[in-house]
């Protein structure tokens, strides 16, 4: 199968004028590498081009769209980028975990010194009201010197001090905050990239995709819902979008399996 010379044009040119655009603004490098890239693998591409422009030029923007989800995840989804999410997503964890720990000694620490202030004959002449707290972290935000911090001292003024919480009281709630925290993905591609244990090409595959699909129209994109790709295309675009070397290309039987492996863990 040959692709046609108008599918190619289009989206070489479309490719082109992102890359010229992108430059114009100075932003994204790496996109910009990475559409150079693919220009350059015009005879890998060639029958991509002619897939996805059959399926796309006709919907509005929907070429445009397809091809920047793809330059996009292929930037933010490559195999040191999906290494690095995990290790943030541990680190998140382990700063939560730590952050309980740390919330129960220093709200232990507090009431003590309360009683030391009461009892011992002794006092510090530390904050004690969550209020001046607040007014003190603030004090060089303008936004609260001018609009916020005159109606809260009216408040600190008419309730008392058994109207608020002991500071002891506010960490141990950032302390409970952090303890029941729950891990989640801001969007759609970071959470299927790293649903797997460890990291991988198919990391790439599923982020690609779910930009895809995040674009489709039953998300209030311009992608058709019907719109797929063929294993052999989408492992052109694997090769080109992580610019992968002769001995690591992957083939159609790769997407293939990797098709399967997903159909099976939506079963299961």
């Amino acid at each position: 199968m040959h692709a046609s010379t108008e599918a190619v044009t289009q989206c070489e040119t479309l490719l082109r004028t992102m890359m010229e655009d992108l430059q114009a603004r100075c932003i994204w490098p790496n996109v910009r590498i990475i559409i150079a890239g693919m220009l350059k693998r015009r005879i890998e591409l060639a029958e991509v081009y002619d897939e996805v422009h059959a399926a796309l030029a006709s919907p509005p923007r929907a070429l445009y769209v397809f091809w920047d989800a793809f330059v996009h995840a292929a930037d933010g989804w490559n195999p040191e980028k999906n290494r690095a999410a995990r290790q943030a997503r541990e680190e998140l964890v382990g700063i939560n975990s730590r952050i309980s720990e740390l919330a129960d000694q220093m709200a232990a620490l507090l009431d003590r010194r309360d009683d030391l202030h009461n009892y011992s004959g002794f006092n510090s002449g530390t904050r004690y009201h969550i209020l001046d707290i607040v007014h003190h972290a603030s004090e060089h935000n303008y936004h609260y010197e001018s609009y916020v911090k005159d109606e809260l001292e009216r408040l600190q003024y008419q309730f008392d001090l058994k109207y608020w919480p002991a500071l002891s009281e506010v960490v141990q709630a950032i302390g409970a905050d952090a303890e029941s925290a729950e891990i989640s993905a801001n969007d759609p591609a970071t959470a299927a990239a790293t649903e797997s244990r460890k990291s991988g090409r198919s990391d790439f595959v599923k982020a690609f995709l779910a930009r895809v699909d995040d674009n489709k129209v039953r998300e209030y994109g311009v992608i058709p819902n019907s719109f797929t790709l063929s294993d052999s295309a989408l492992a052109s675009l694997v090769n080109c979008g992580l610019a992968l070397e002769f001995d690591e290309l992957v083939d159609a039987d790769f997407i293939k399996r990797f098709r399967q492996r997903q159909r099976q863990s939506k079963k299961a």
